[in-house]
């Protein structure tokens, strides 16, 4: 047996040396020079035409217009409003919802103004405002159709909704104000909402993660490791994986990048080939934004730049093999260096359309936006054209056998009990049915709003959903961390904010006696408990 373990110990050392990030060197195509130079747009590709729209250009002075790109050029489109620091939403109708933005040039205020982009017709229009004004905000669809907004920048924050006809309403409050936040649909109807930037661009001591439907969480993952910061749009779409599993980019205190695993299960690391590679040839590789999910090649891209001479990096994260695989990307040294961020196209490579000067010392000049595209493209992965990773694959393969009979030779005489593994079993399948309930419980909240009625009890909810009382406290002491009847105040607090907000003449015993509450007294004690303010401080607040 030690013989065995030294074997596996030997080719642990092997599979370990060939396991270190491939570098390659990326093709660059050269594309026309957009019409107008432009820096921080809202990049998207709806209908295969790769698409900008607003940003600021020469003098950091908004644009009121927007570019498509087709047959070789691009077009150039006005746009209702300006959106400098906007945000865009492409829907399942095929539309793109536009909005937000600085209402006055060099960053300086925002912009309540919305309207939509059909694609097909190149045409905008528009059609109302949003809750409140917003920059360096994040939209995302609904299974419903309804899109959640959340996010700002020198401005309050809430997560709001519109109704994908008209309507723009305040849903929620968050915990924490945040700027370009990751709001990833992890459920139907929920999503979680997180980031590591305040709305003056300083990170969080403690990262909170705030729910659609639900109340905030607390992740151990997030005290050692915390999202990565940047300044740009982001999409739950761009590092979407498939069936509601997602990639982040975290960032521990010393500097190394990592991937993060996220689900509706929770956040966790994901294991890769080795360390994801921090320098480049004695320089810095300064990583940014979120990934972008090739899902048909089943990698995943992280953009960053050379903080010695330029260079842009591209580092590509094999998601579909255990440990993940790692390439590093790398351009030559550019000229001018341009802080931006790409767009994936349908092919599976990555279009760079302007964005601002980086100058010398690593600033970036939002006065000097660029008009440059390029379009960076990768091979698609083949096990034929990668020796090294056959020959990985092979050592590790031999590295498990070697194990395994290891495993074997120690435990041939204690067998693992039958009884450990089925209780496993029942566990995974409680859980998922607890998580199919609290589903159908947060549903019901949301759609017939029971919690108004000040009699409601766990029994009424159990008719109501078909069950019994044991399984719907037991779901929601397990799910939600309280009991039954703090869940429901949470939720008759939400609408009493709600009444605040959009009603300030309203009289507080008004506000207790609609959002549910047998009395003044119950309210009081669940308001405080939960913002730490009496209702008339979070009305002066919020004026």
């Amino acid at each position: 047996m030690y013989r065995l373990l030294a074997l596996c110990w030997l080719y642990c050392g092997v599979a370990a040396a060939f396991a270190q990030c491939p570098e390659s060197k990326l093709q660059i195509e050269r594309l026309p020079n957009l019409q107008i130079p432009r820096a921080d747009p809202s990049v998207f590709v709806v209908n295969g035409e790769p698409t900008v729209v607003g940003g600021h250009t020469d003098g950091f002075v908004p644009t009121a217009t927007a570019e498509y790109y087709s047959d070789g050029e691009w077009h150039l489109l006005e746009t209702v409003y300006p959106h400098d620091h906007g945000f865009s939403v492409p829907l399942r109708s095929g539309q793109v919802l536009i909005g937000g933005g600085h209402s006055e040039p060099l960053g300086i205020g925002h912009i309540f103004s919305v309207e939509m982009y059909d694609p097909a017709r190149h045409t905008f229009r528009g059609f109302g405002c949003s809750d409140r004004k917003r920059c360096f905000a994040t939209g995302i669809e609904q299974d419903s159709g309804r899109v959640v907004i959340t996010g700002n920048w020198f401005n309050g924050d809430g997560i709001e909704l519109f109704d994908g006809q008209k309507y723009f309403t305040h849903v929620k409050d968050v915990s924490q104000p945040r700027a370009c936040p990751f709001v990833l649909p992890v459920a139907a109807g929920d999503a979680f909402i997180f980031g590591n930037m305040d709305y003056h661009a300083d990170a969080f001591d403690t990262v909170i993660v705030d729910r659609l439907r639900g109340e905030p969480l607390r992740v151990p993952l997030f005290d050692e490791w915390k999202p990565l910061r940047y300044l740009t749009e982001t999409r739950a779409e761009d590092c979407h994986i498939g069936n509601r599993v997602y990639l982040i980019p975290v960032i521990n205190s010393d500097g190394q990048v990592a991937v993060c695993h996220v689900d509706s299960t929770g956040f966790s690391l994901l294991p890769t080939a080795g360390q994801v590679p921090m320098t480049y040839q004695g320089g810095a590789i300064n990583y940014y934004h979120s990934f972008y999910t090739d899902r048909q090649a089943r990698r995943a891209y992280l953009f960053g730049y050379g903080s010695e001479d330029g260079r842009l990096f591209v580092l590509a994260v094999g998601y579909d093999t255990t440990p993940a695989s790692l390439t590093l990307y790398y351009t030559d040294p550019m000229e001018p260096r341009v802080w931006t961020h790409p767009v994936l196209t349908p092919d599976g490579n990555l279009l760079i359309a302007g964005g601002a000067k980086v100058n010398a010392d690593g600033t970036v000049d939002n006065f000097a936006p660029v008009a440059t595209t390029l379009l960076l493209s990768f091979d698609r992965p083949q096990a034929a054209n990668q020796p090294t990773t056959v020959w990985l694959w092979l050592l590790l393969a031999a590295l498990l056998l070697l194990a395994t009979a290891v495993t074997v030779h120690f435990w041939q005489r204690k067998p693992l009990p039958v009884e450990e593994d089925e209780n496993v079993a029942d566990s995974v399948e409680d859980s998922a049915a607890d998580e199919a309930l609290m589903l159908r419980i947060c549903q019901l909240m949301d759609e017939e709003r029971p919690y108004l009625n000040s009699e409601l009890k766990i029994a009424d909810m159990a008719t109501l959903l078909g069950t019994n009382v044991t399984y719907i406290s037991n779901c929601i002491n397990s799910q939600k961390g309280c009991s039954f009847i703090q869940f429901v105040n949470g939720y008759r607090i939400d609408y009493a904010k709600q009444l605040l907000r959009k009603h300030p003449d309203k009289k507080i015993s008004e506000v207790w006696a609609a959002s549910g509450f047998a009395n003044e007294t119950s309210f009081f004690r669940n308001f405080k408990a939960l913002t730490g303010m009496t209702p008339n401080e979070w009305r002066a607040k919020i004026d």
